[in-house]
Order: C-alpha cells, then structure tokens, then sequence
C-alpha cells in the first residue's frame, strides 16, 4: 500500500478545486498571476491571459464548474470503498484523456506551434484556449491524476502502460483483501 493513498490525493485535488473556483469567483487575477502560470506558459510560448482583472460572467461559471468538480469528487472519495473503487477506476483514465487531449491541443494548434494557424488561414478553432491558463491548468491537473494512478514504488524509467493504474489496484486488492479476512472471521466465529 502506497504511503499517500489515492483517496487522500483526490481529496487534496477537490480541496484545491473549490479553493480555485473560489479564486475565480472573488479574484480571479490571482489565479492569472500564478508563477507556475508563467513560468508554463513562457517555457510552452503561449499568450498569457490578460483580461481577466476583475471577476466577469465567464470566472464566475469557471468558478462554478470548478466548485462542481470539486465537490462531486470530494463526495465520490468519499462513498464506500467498494463502490468508490469501481467509480474511480473507471474515471480516472477518462480525465486523463481529455486532459492530455486538452494540454495537447493547446500545444499543438498555438500560433507557431506544430499544427497551428498560419497567416494563410487565419485564426484556428478554439483560439480562446490557447494560453497559459488553460495550458497550466490542464498539465498540472494530468500530473496530479498520473499520480493518483501511479504505484508510489515504482520505478520512472521502466513504468509500464499496465502498471500506471496500479495504485487504485492496490488499494482494490487490500480491499478485497480486508473483506476476505472479515468472511474468515465470521465463518471461525460461527463455527465456535
């Protein structure tokens, strides 16, 4: 068993959650004006956002979508182990698509970048999320995900597809593990 385990993890994503979606409610400059904002932003050569000084119509649904996510996660780790277990299983590997497919568009269709507009054909679909904001967000969301699907033991240069989810496993494993010396001891108890 790992010694943060992916449930405490995924509490510590929802709690940071809420409190950005609180930012972006109150303040949203501050969330802007993050250095690992800039400083991804700069290392990636996307535009920073400079348009978001004081709250606005588009922070405040931001703010709630993210109170929404933080909530409803907050929630689903802490339902029953059983249950929570398959939930997350299935979701995890879900939100990493779209955040990779997120990051990676940002990446790639930025202007200059690989697959991005050029002066022949103008400005590209989704322009609006091509900063550092949206790059930010996206890649340390991946990162905190990756590490909620990945054993702490293991060894970086030699993981595995397979073995990327094992931590989530693990904790399944034990469960099971737990519920078979419950039925053990009832089944001795009863014999007595």
């Amino acid at each position: 068993m790992a010694i943060i385990s992916a449930y405490t993890i995924i509490r510590a994503i929802s709690i940071f959650h809420i409190t950005a979606a609180y930012f972006f409610l109150v303040s949203p400059k501050k969330i802007v004006d993050q250095n690992v904002v800039y400083i991804l932003g700069e290392s990636m050569k996307l535009p920073h956002i400079e348009t978001m000084d004081k709250a606005s119509q588009a922070s405040a649904l931001v703010a709630l979508l993210l109170a929404l996510l933080g909530i409803s996660d907050l929630t689903a780790a802490n339902m029953n182990e059983e249950v929570a277990i398959q939930y997350w299983l299935a979701n995890v590997p879900v939100r990493m698509v779209f955040l990779f497919v997120v990051t990676g568009y940002v990446y790639l269709f930025k202007p200059g970048g690989l697959l991005g507009p050029s002066s022949i054909t103008g400005a590209g679909m989704g322009e609006p999320l091509q900063n550092s904001l949206v790059f930010a967000w996206g890649f340390m969301e991946l990162a905190a995900w990756f590490w909620v699907g990945t054993p702490q033991n293991a060894n970086w240069p030699e993981l595995t597809a397979a073995q990327v989810f094992t931590n989530l496993r693990d904790e399944r494993r034990e469960l099971a593990k737990r519920r078979q010396e419950k039925l053990n001891a009832e089944q001795d108890s009863q014999r007595l």
